[in-house]
């Protein structure tokens, strides 16, 4: 008695067998299989020292798998960690400069004013919150402008990230939205689960 797959498959032999070519000889399905991608993310803060590393979390994942078809057996292993970690080395400009230029702080801090007042820099003047944001907002044009697609990309991103007044974050991703579509509406959703 044959059943449907059997009978399925000796038709197909037969009609291969009819047309001059070996069943051996046709073009078997194949199984591609795609790397997968996995990600985390840490929101918090740590006091490290300087020079000092900490551990913020990691994630270990392993999975293993079997299959046995008569005396054939096949098997497989996958391991995989993903750690996230703060190093901190801080370099104080600043400082190395009075080092180089010699004098004692004082000295320093008083020459460094004088530099200040003399380009008429006030270190007191407000800083203005969207600077950073604008900022990127204008190098995420140029870089579009001159065709560096991805740079531009990740620029509006943190752009619309750094942006602290409502309305210029509006236009920033009204904007790249408009230039990257459903990349970006994609884009600002995964920002938005974090």
């Amino acid at each position: 008695m044959l059943t449907a797959a059997r009978f399925m498959i000796l038709t197909v032999s037969a009609l291969a067998l009819l047309s001059g070519q070996s069943f051996a000889q046709r073009q078997l399905p194949s199984v591609v299989q795609l790397p997968s991608f996995s990600s985390f993310s840490y929101d918090g803060s740590v006091l490290v020292p300087d020079g000092g590393e900490a551990h913020l979390g990691s994630v270990k994942r392993s999975a293993s798998g079997s299959s046995r078809r008569g005396l054939s057996r096949a098997s497989g292993f996958d391991h995989g960690i993903s750690q996230a970690t703060a190093k901190v080395h801080i370099i104080d400009h600043a400082e190395i400069d009075r080092q180089l230029l010699g004098g004692t702080p004082e000295e320093f801090l008083r020459r460094q004013r004088a530099n200040e007042a003399r380009l008429g820099i006030d270190p007191l003047a407000p800083v203005d919150p969207d600077g950073k944001g604008k900022s990127l907002v204008r190098q995420a044009r140029r870089e579009y402008r001159a065709g560096n697609q991805s740079s531009s990309f990740a620029s509006y991103r943190l752009a619309i990230g750094n942006l602290r007044s409502e309305n210029l974050r509006r236009l920033a991703t009204a904007e790249f939205k408009r230039l990257f579509g459903a990349s970006a509406d994609q884009a600002l959703r995964m920002a938005s689960l974090r």
